[in-house]
């Protein structure tokens, strides 16, 4: 399958390009030039600039393409970040619809939907619930962006899966006591659902935009991973439960 990914180069790109470049052709894409290890590492690919703040570029960089995985995200600035996360997602959505491209898959934090409100009193909150994104830039202009992905599948032929993360950590970092929010994933299980969100059938998603929480089995169950379970059949591998079981150190302090 022919791939675009947009804002490959950022923190999660490197994992995703690693967990699709055997299985799919890739597009890899971003403001800024792929890093020169990256490019020897996987030769047999596409490699090229890409401004999701412009349509055209979009547009151009869409034409045959088969699937777009949009990674492009701005957290701070306030108009770059309008410009990336609120119309980038419009201009992917728009070059769906333009090149017939029937899969899309976009990104943001688990905030777009579960903000302030739910993190602070709910419990067992999965991916369905009403969104409240709060008042913080980075979640309201992913939030619009969101929005903009779900009009387009509701009036096109394009089905939007949204994949939301909050705290990514390396294999190394699983360490007993180190604790961390209940909604953490490894950077090497976040990278597989992209690969499970490309095989899936269309016809298997409840409706042609779903928006799925992409976190390891937390011991808190705060949040509910059994959606992209159930449907994407995504089993996390790495154990971040270990994050809150008692360290070595702190048990023989208690014996």
């Amino acid at each position: 399958m022919q791939v675009l990914l947009i804002g490959a180069n950022g923190y999660l790109g490197p994992h995703v390009v690693r967990a699709l470049s055997s299985h799919h052709q890739l597009r890899i894409t971003d403001i800024k030039p792929a890093p020169e290890e990256i490019r020897r590492e996987y030769p047999g690919h596409r490699y090229f600039e890409l401004d999701v703040t412009s349509r055209d570029e979009v547009l151009r960089a869409a034409e045959d393409a088969e699937a777009i995985v949009n990674l492009s995200v701005v957290r701070r600035e306030p108009k770059l970040a309008f410009h990336v996360n609120t119309l980038g997602c419009l201009h992917v959505m728009e070059a769906a619809v333009r090149h017939g491209i029937r899969r899309v898959i976009n990104t943001g934090p688990h905030f777009t939907v579960a903000g302030p409100t739910y993190e602070s009193y709910d419990f067992a909150i999965p991916p369905d619930v009403p969104p409240h994104p709060g008042i913080g830039l980075y979640p309201l202009t992913k939030s619009l962006g969101q929005e903009i992905s779900r009009i387009h599948a509701e009036e096109h032929d394009v089905y939007v899966q949204e994949y939301l993360f909050y705290s990514l950590r390396d294999q190394k970092e699983l360490k007993p006591g180190v604790g961390g929010v209940p909604f953490v994933v490894t950077w090497s299980d976040a990278a597989e659902v992209f690969r499970l969100g490309l095989q899936i059938e269309l016809d298997r998603l409840p409706s042609r935009c779903e928006v799925f929480f992409i976190l390891g089995d937390c011991p808190q169950t705060k949040f509910l991973n059994e959606k992209a379970k159930r449907i994407l059949g995504f089993h996390p591998k790495d154990d971040v439960s270990v994050l809150w079981q008692a360290s070595s150190a702190s048990s023989g302090e208690k014996r």
